[in-house]
């Protein structure tokens, strides 16, 4: 554990000192494109582009979402026309789904969380975002904790998950098992 917490604190510690500020007129279209993604929750109307979106994205992206290789498409249509025990929300450019995140209930309290982002749209604050529009909702339904697994391969994801809350970090054979305990706060800015 000390290993990994030490490996975040030095990304977070570098991806801080690497970023810019710039004054709105040097912001670039496809940055006023990520300003105008809209965050929605998902419903079976939506399968065709959640499934769209899913087709657009790499091998590698989706092997890191699942931690296998799959196409997503089961998993997708099943989750997206049946929503029992899950929320799900989306991300949309104009009329294009570009990404997709959901919390699974689980055991009193808890919540399994997952999230994809389309290649080109992935490391610009949108799964962030997801995470976020989904957090009233599930204090609402009562959960506690959340709970995500991530590739050490992705280790930049831990300090998006630092912003909801303090993580309880464990390596597992290949990934890293996240637990956060949600408080009355809506996570914390940074």
């Amino acid at each position: 554990m000390t290993s990994v917490m030490t490996i975040l604190n030095v990304m977070t510690s570098v991806m801080r000192v690497q970023g810019v500020v710039r004054a709105p007129s040097q912001i670039s279209r496809s940055e006023q494109q990520i300003a105008d993604v809209r965050i929605l929750a998902g419903s079976a109307l939506n399968v065709k582009a959640v499934l769209a979106m899913a087709s657009r994205c790499s091998r590698n992206t989706l092997f890191h979402r699942f931690h296998g290789f799959t196409d997503g498409v089961a998993y997708f249509a099943a989750l997206l026309r049946d929503p029992a025990g899950h929320e799900t929300h989306l991300a949309w450019n104009e009329a294009r789904c570009v990404g997709v995140a959901t919390i699974a209930l689980n055991a009193a309290g808890t919540a399994d969380l997952g999230v994809l982002v389309e290649d080109r749209w992935q490391r610009q604050g949108i799964g962030t975002r997801l995470v976020a529009s989904l957090l009233p909702r599930a204090r609402d339904r009562g959960v506690t904790n959340l709970h995500a697994d991530v590739l050490r391969d992705d280790m930049f994801v831990l300090e998006a998950l630092s912003r909801v809350g303090p993580p309880s970090v464990s390596v597992e054979l290949g990934a890293v098992s996240v637990d956060i305990k949600l408080d009355g706060a809506l996570g914390r800015q940074r």
